[in-house]
């Protein structure tokens, strides 16, 4: 590992928002294979797996990055931002046990359906204001049920709740008229947020097309249409008035 690891973690934390914020309308080979190579070298230089592009990750002919690339990268990024926090302060004596234990007041569970996309650009949100996003199934599962799991990750100081249209369902006598609905999980761990944390803990996030359930009219939520980077300054107010502490950026 380099000696300055606080600019190498810069580095890449701003390799990764650089490929994050990619507007081009073509992901050409070339250009993502640069992004890459950079990467690379910053999380090679602090110890962290590198990423490689497969044959079958390029389109047929071999100048664009299909949507199995991109995924997979994007996947490849989630986990890179997941283990820096603990690397820029890896080897630091200064920092005490009380400081360690306050990391746990960052934590921050993310309910989600499948809409990754939404869920990526949440992670990243929060990780660029030194939030650590708790993600279900990226938590090791010990040999413990799922719902065991839930039970132990779900210890947090506050939760974001994706809603998103995964879901069609209706009433008895709306049938056929469907609507978007969130996934059933998302549903239930809404409501067990709500419980555990108390509504001024929990944002509830949902993309514009989707049915909210009756029971939460009334209840403060943040509504976008195409992408959560939409309502981000809105997210920070919540996060702000629940007392947590965090960097703007």
């Amino acid at each position: 590992m380099i000696k300055n690891i606080d600019v190498a973690v810069f580095q890449l934390k701003k390799m990764l928002q650089d490929i994050r914020g990619y507007k081009g309308e073509w992901k050409k080979s070339d250009i993502f294979n640069k992004y890459v190579s950079d990467m690379n070298k910053w999380a090679k230089d602090l110890g962290l797996v590198e990423f490689k592009f497969e044959d079958f990750h390029y389109s047929y002919t071999g100048k664009t990055i299909n949507e199995n690339g991109y995924e997979s990268l994007m996947n490849h990024i989630a986990i890179l931002e997941s283990m820096l926090p603990s690397i820029s302060t890896t080897g630091q004596n200064t920092q005490s046990s009380s400081k360690s234990q306050g990391n746990d007041s960052k934590k921050v569970f993310v309910v989600h359906g499948r809409d990754r996309t939404a869920l990526l650009e949440t992670e990243s949100l929060l990780r660029r204001i030194g939030l650590e996003p708790v993600v279900l199934h990226r938590m090791a599962n010990n040999g413990m049920t799922l719902i065991e799991k839930f039970e132990k990750c779900s210890d947090v100081k506050y939760a974001v709740v994706l809603l998103t249209p995964d879901d069609i369902g209706a009433l008895n006598e709306d049938y056929p008229n469907y609507r978007f609905r969130a996934r059933q999980n998302v549903i239930f761990e809404l409501g067990f947020f709500y419980g555990k944390l108390g509504r001024s803990k929990v944002c509830c996030i949902y993309k514009s097309n989707v049915e909210l359930p009756s029971d939460i009219n009334g209840v403060a939520y943040l509504p976008y249409n195409q992408s959560v980077e939409e309502i981000e300054m809105a997210l920070l107010k919540e996060l702000k008035a629940a007392n947590l502490q965090f960097q703007a950026f």
